[in-house]
C-alpha cells in the first residue's frame, strides 16, 4: 500500500490534518485502531476552536448536532463566592474584540463527526494498528500496520508519516521521536464522570464551562455536553486520591459534596450516568518531534494540563499548520532538508510555551494572575480562546510571564500531600 501522507490517529489533531490536506490536493490515508464512536475526555472546546470549525465548513455540522452553546467560563474561588469570567470572543483586526460562542461536545460523537469529514473528502481510513515505522538511510518512509483482524502485519508506504496518535506518542515510544520527559503537571489524576439533574447557568448561560479552583494542582470541572447530562471531573495529586482510600465513585461522589461549596450546590441531586472513569500522569514533553519524512502532532508530543481546555484547540490548530508545513515540504520550500518540518516544531512549541505560563501563572500564582487579569482582561480573553500563537504584543502575557520566571512554577506547589517532591 502507498499513500502520499499516512496519519496514525484518527481523532481531531489526525483529523484536522486530513482534512486540510484535502483541501489543499494532498491525499492521505489515516490509520485507526479503535472503532468510532469511542469515549474520550476533553468536552469543552475554546472560542479559537470554534473558529477553526467554522474554516473547515462545520458549522451547520456542529449546529445538527445539538452540541450546548459556550459563552464562557467561569472559575470559582475556594470559597464559591468570587469567580474570574472569561466570555468566548473573536478578534476581528479592525474592530477588535467582538462576541461569538463555541460549543461543548460530546467527545464520541464530535471526534466522528471529524473523521466522517475526512472521508467525505478523500481520505482513506484504514482500521488497525501501526506496530513500527519503517525507517531507511535514516528517514522514516511508512510504517507497518496490524490489521484489525489480527492478520500479518502490511507495509503502508509514505512520503510523509503524521504521528497523532495522542498519549501513545507512537514515534517516541518506537525511538524515532525524543523520548517523554515529565512536565510540570506530573503526577496527577483527573477523575470524573458523566452526571444528570445537576443546576446550570440560567438561559443563554446554561452551555458555559465552571471550573472550580481550591488550591494548586486541585480542581474542578463542570462541562455540559447535552441538553441532560454534564461532565464533571476532579483533577488532584495521585497521592491525594490514594490517602482517602475510597472507590473512584466514592472519591468522586464524596467530593462533590465536599470540594467547592458553589459545586456542592449545583451537585446535590446529581445522578450518576454510567461509570467513573480516571487519567494519571498526563503532563509531558518530547523534545524532538520531526525529522526526515515525520512529524508529531498534538498530544503526540507534547500536554500540559486540561485546567483551560486547551486540548482539543491545540490539534485542531497543529492539524491545519502540519497541513500547511507538508504542502511546503512538497512544493520544495522546506528550508533543511534534514529536518524539513523544523519550523512547525518551532511554531507549535511557541504556542505550547505560552499555554504553559497561562497555566503556571493561573495554578502557582494565582493572586498575580487575577491582578494582571483583572488590568489586561482583553489580554485573557484571547489567550484562554486559544489565540496563543503569532504573538501580537500580548502586555498581559509580558507580565505574566515575568511573575512565572521570578517567581518560578514550583511542582510542589501543585501537590497539596507533597507527592511532588
Amino acid at each position: 500500500m502507498n499513500t502520499r501522507v499516512a496519519i496514525l490517529g484518527g481523532g481531531p489533531a489526525g483529523s484536522a490534518c486530513a482534512i486540510h490536506l484535502a483541501r489543499l490536493g494532498i491525499p492521505s490515508t489515516i490509520v485507526e485502531r479503535e472503532a468510532f464512536p469511542r469515549f474520550h475526555i476533553g468536552e469543552s472546546l475554546t472560542g479559537e476552536s470554534g473558529n477553526l470549525l467554522r474554516e473547515m465548513g462545520l458549522e451547520d455540522a456542529m449546529a445538527a448536532m445539538g452540541n450546548p452553546v459556550k459563552h464562557g467560563v467561569r472559575i470559582y474561588s475556594p470559597t464559591g463566592r468570587d469567580w474570574f469570567w472569561f466570555p468566548v470572543k473573536r478578534r476581528d483586526p479592525r474592530e477588535g474584540l467582538q462576541d461569538t460562542f463555541t460549543w461543548q461536545v460530546r467527545r464520541s460523537a464530535f471526534d466522528a463527526m471529524l473523521l466522517d469529514r475526512a472521508r467525505e473528502l478523500g481520505t482513506e481510513v484504514i482500521r488497525g494498528r501501526a506496530s513500527d515505522p519503517i525507517v531507511r538511510d535514516g528517514a522514516v518512509c511508512g510504517v507497518r500496520v496490524v490489521p484489525e483482524d489480527g492478520g500479518a502485519p502490511r507495509e503502508l508506504a509514505s512520503d510523509v508519516l503524521v504521528d497523532a496518535t495522542g498519549q501513545a506518542a507512537f514515534l517516541s515510544s518506537t525511538g524515532v521521536a525524543a523520548p517523554k520527559t515529565r512536565g510540570v503537571y506530573d503526577r496527577r489524576v483527573a477523575v470524573y464522570g458523566h452526571f444528570r439533574n445537576v443546576l446550570r447557568d440560567p438561559g443563554d448561560g446554561a452551555g458555559n464551562t465552571l471550573l472550580f479552583f481550591r488550591e494548586a494542582g486541585l480542581w474542578s470541572w463542570f462541562i455540559p455536553i447535552d441538553d441532560e447530562v454534564t461532565s464533571i471531573g476532579l483533577v488532584a495529586s495521585a497521592e491525594y486520591l490514594r490517602r482517602h482510600g475510597e472507590s473512584r465513585a466514592d472519591f468522586l461522589l464524596r467530593e462533590l459534596r465536599e470540594f467547592n461549596a458553589e459545586l456542592s450546590r449545583r451537585a446535590a441531586a446529581a445522578e450518576l450516568d454510567g461509570e467513573v472513569r480516571a487519567s494519571a500522569n498526563y503532563s509531558y514533553r518530547i523534545e524532538r518531534f520531526s525529522g526526515r519524512g515525520w512529524l508529531c502532532v498534538g498530544d503526540a508530543h507534547r500536554f500540559i494540563d486540561p485546567l483551560f481546555s486547551f486540548g482539543v484547540n491545540v490539534a485542531l490548530q497543529e492539524g491545519r499548520q502540519a497541513a500547511f508545513a507538508i504542502r511546503d515540504f512538497f512544493d520544495g520550500k522546506a528550508a533543511d532538508a534534514s529536518r524539513p518540518f523544523h519550523d512547525f516544531e518551532l511554531w507549535a512549541e511557541s504556542g505550547l510555551d505560552v499555554c504553559q505560563t497561562v497555566l503556571d501563572g493561573f495554578t502557582f500564582h494565582t493572586f498575580a494572575f487575577g491582578l494582571i487579569q483583572y488590568e489586561h482582561g482583553d489580554d485573557f480573553i484571547d489567550l484562554l480562546a486559544g489565540r496563543v500563537w503569532d504573538d501580537p504584543g500580548y502586555t498581559g502575557l509580558t507580565r505574566l510571564r515575568s511573575v512565572v520566571a521570578e517567581a518560578g512554577a514550583d511542582p510542589a506547589a501543585a501537590d497539596p500531600a507533597g507527592a511532588g517532591t
